[in-house]
């Protein structure tokens, strides 16, 4: 059976967990008072409203975590970047949160300005989303299949006999490779070029960026408008980049030019 990475959102269990320690956070802020709010009312209000506080951080900045470090990961770009990005932006819609809920025990907090609300979310959510990616990450890391962390799965060199025949195509995905076989699909890591490489003399060739076909999986040619696509014996479509258009010509994988 195919081993897969966690679900790009998280799964049910993990937002519970997020959940859960947003509210300690909010059970600790609330006994601490900070932002001068320690003598605003008893400690059963200030809990009420930083666990509140707490939640719509944490649905909000847990979403923008998982994103931001799948989007530094696609786009091969710093995660601090999309992070950042994503701090900056998701601070605004938690400072309306925030205020409104402050605003709901001490109507007399109605005098801060819009900005007095963004600076105070910035200040507290800039380390605590530090801390939170930093646990996230590595919980996450060791819930991913040892089959998709290592390269152990495939070396450079040939691939062997069985297997080598079982390969139909190859597809990118972010720094690993996907090996489609009639049995299924696996992933494994490694740079595309070397995975290729590891197919030793099987019959095939790289039909765009991030698609590596076997000549035997081919069935047919499917036009999608300007766009050509090979129809694979498992029931994929592999997209032929432009240039290698003339390529798959000359090799009679598409048919001649009227």
């Amino acid at each position: 059976m195919e081993k897969r990475a966690p679900p790009l959102l998280g799964t049910a269990r993990d937002w519970a967990i997020d959940l859960a320690v947003a509210t300690a956070i909010g059970f600790f802020f609330g006994l601490l008072g900070p932002f001068g709010n320690f003598l605003s009312g008893g400690a059963a209000v200030r809990i009420t409203h930083w666990v509140l506080s707490s939640w719509a951080a944490v649905l909000i900045f847990g979403l923008i975590a998982r994103l931001g470090l799948a989007a530094a990961e696609r786009w091969r770009i710093p995660a601090v970047v999309t992070l950042g990005g994503g701090l900056l932006v998701g601070a605004a819609p938690l400072a309306l949160i925030v205020s409104l809920i402050a605003r709901g025990f001490w109507p007399s907090l109605s005098a801060l300005t819009a900005l007095d609300w963004y600076g105070q979310c910035l200040i507290i959510s800039t380390p605590s989303l530090a801390a939170y990616v930093g646990v996230r990450w590595a919980l996450t890391r060791d819930r991913i299949p040892a089959a998709v962390r290592t390269p152990a799965v495939l070396q450079p060199g040939p691939l062997a006999p069985p297997l080598l025949d079982e390969v139909l195509c190859l597809r990118m995905e972010d720094h690993y490779v996907r090996i489609h076989s009639a049995a299924g699909s696996r992933l494994v890591a490694g740079p595309f070029e070397r995975v290729i490489s590891g197919l030793g003399d099987r019959e095939g060739m790289r039909v765009h960026r991030s698609w590596w076909v076997a000549r035997s999986a081919v069935i047919g040619v499917r036009a999608d408008g300007r766009n050509l696509k090979l129809e694979l014996s498992n029931g994929l479509q592999a997209p032929v980049s432009r240039a290698s258009v003339t390529k798959l010509r000359q090799v009679g994988w598409l048919p001649s030019e009227p």
